[in-house]
């Protein structure tokens, strides 16, 4: 059975005794998949598929889809998918890849609005990186287990037993002709297949949390120590100006946005400037078909702005789920 794109539920109200209510609670807080409260609503990841419409992926309240005309949560009661938790949304033409941190990477049909099989692999159940290579490969980073591709309709780990090192994958991007690789630990590239990562630039020495490609450089975002830049047979070079903990670069044709947990900078003609008004408690942004800059928070806003300055509020998050800023 297709999934279906659900609106906003209604509370349903039953008469049952006091006794088995919470006899009910607490076997559903024992066994059953966990309760996410009302207030676990971060944006983690925005995508526009070829209609226009926004994906958004949520951390506990799932995952959405809103146009001009209505908002609602896409989710397939049968198999129950995808998980509430979403780290990461990437298109590859129809395809929506959906990373979760619970029930692994699902793909989604935008043009049917449907889930379509892909076998999970042990391990590869909590994730945050997804990529897709310029020669149409879909990669996945873990949460503890490494990196796997996709073949056959399912998950496919780099190689049997990963290092450590390499266990903790933030991002994933494709630059000169490699693979790069953000982890916990640091930087890495392939070296002569995708089974061989090799530490990069020792001299970061801090955790990554999120790698871009602008204007033919290599963005990256760290987890503590603000954004480096890398230049083709260079050595990564700090960014004046921005500093501390990295969430996310958007990188546009005229400009870079650049999401940090103590600002929003925006880099145009290499010059760095930080919004006179940044959007409080930014995580993620995308931009739109018309070149509109959407910035999502972990208190359940998202902003819109045609400059990628000026920012006002859209969408919020409320007790009925997804809404419209009126």
């Amino acid at each position: 059975m297709a999934p279906t794109i659900k609106l906003r539920n209604n509370r349903l109200s039953l008469a049952i005794p006091s006794v088995i209510i919470a006899v009910l609670f607490l076997y559903n807080t024992s066994v059953a998949q966990p309760k996410f409260a009302n207030h676990d609503a971060t944006i983690r990841s925005m995508a526009f598929d070829q209609r226009g419409r926004l994906w958004i992926g949520t951390f506990g309240r799932g995952l959405w889809v809103a146009d001009e005309k209505k908002i609602a949560r896409f989710f397939d009661e049968k198999t129950q998918q995808p998980y509430p938790m979403i780290n990461n949304l990437r298109f590859d033409g129809h395809n929506l890849w959906v990373a979760t941190a619970g029930g692994g990477c699902i793909r989604i049909n935008t043009e049917l609005d449907q889930i379509e099989p892909v076998q999970q692999h042990a391990g590869f159940g909590k994730l945050h990186a997804l990529a897709i290579t310029s020669s149409k490969n879909v990669l996945i980073g873990s949460v503890g287990s490494g990196t796997a591709y996709f073949k056959d309709d399912s998950w496919v780990p780099v190689r049997q037993s990963q290092p450590v090192n390499l266990a903790w994958v933030n991002s994933i991007v494709e630059w000169k002709n490699c693979l790069w690789l953000g982890t916990s630990t640091g930087l890495y590239s392939t070296g002569t297949s995708i089974s061989d990562w090799k530490p990069q630039y020792a001299q970061l020495n801090r955790g990554v949390n999120h790698l871009a490609i602008s204007n033919g450089r290599l963005l990256i975002a760290t987890t503590r120590n603000g954004l480096y830049e890398l230049l083709p047979g260079k050595d990564p070079t700090k960014l004046a100006g921005i500093d501390g903990m990295i969430h996310f670069i958007l990188p546009s044709a005229s400009q870079t946005l650049v999401i940090g947990d103590k600002s929003v900078w925006q880099i145009a003609d290499g010059v760095v400037c930080r919004l006179t008004d940044p959007v409080a408690n930014a995580k993620c942004a995308a931009f739109d078909a018309k070149n509109r800059f959407f910035i999502g928070t972990t208190d359940g806003k998202i902003y819109i702005s045609d400059s990628g300055t000026n920012f006002t509020l859209k969408y919020l998050f409320s007790d009925k789920g997804l809404e419209e800023n009126k």
